[in-house]
């Protein structure tokens, strides 16, 4: 496959580092998911855990012993659910097929049509990726009109992942209505 230099590209070459117009059509599944969400999440979750244990036993013997065995269970469930919220959040994902998109949103899961998203967005200043879906009782005659899910799949922290994400999303978009 030649490089746009006009030169052939080494058989070595990942595809994700080759020009974007010297990429294959990518049609299959794809899967995204937030690099940067994802080790928030594991920093902030293992450093949870990692304070909350040096602080118990960071306590004197004589403080921990009042303790009572359901005030212990209660922590540890506070600390769980925290970890628990974070992670559920860091496991978002997209994926889009040919049949549309699946995303989750932190424990709910959406399947949408490719006939019935109307828009994809990433606007600037937007956390996250946005989908429009056409109204089932009639004509769109504004995007008002559209029902917006947030896709935390795609965050705009990021970076230039996000909006390759987004841009591969409009073009499954764009193919989807073609054909």
């Amino acid at each position: 496959m030649p490089d746009l230099a006009g030169g052939a590209m080494p058989e070595d070459v990942r595809p994700e580092d080759r020009p974007p117009d010297a990429r294959p059509p990518e049609d299959g599944p794809v899967v995204y998911r937030p690099r940067l969400l994802r080790l928030v999440a594991t920093v902030a979750s293992g450093s949870l855990v990692l304070l909350s244990f040096v602080g118990w036993f960071g306590l004197p013997a004589g403080l921990r012993a009042q303790f009572l065995p359901s005030q212990i269970v209660t922590l540890l469930l506070i600390l769980a659910f925290i970890v628990g919220f974070m992670w559920a959040l860091a496991a978002s994902y997209v994926r889009a097929d040919a049949t549309g998109l699946k995303f989750r949103n932190g424990l709910r899961t959406h399947s949408i049509a490719w006939a019935d998203i109307h828009k994809i967005l990433l606007r600037p200043g937007d956390a996250w990726a946005l989908v429009l879906i056409r109204p089932d009782d009639g004509p769109m005659e504004s995007e008002l009109d559209a029902e917006k899910r947030h896709v935390l799949g795609i965050q705009a922290g990021d970076g230039q992942p996000a909006i390759a994400a987004v841009e591969d999303l409009r073009r499954r978009l764009a193919a989807s209505r073609a054909h």
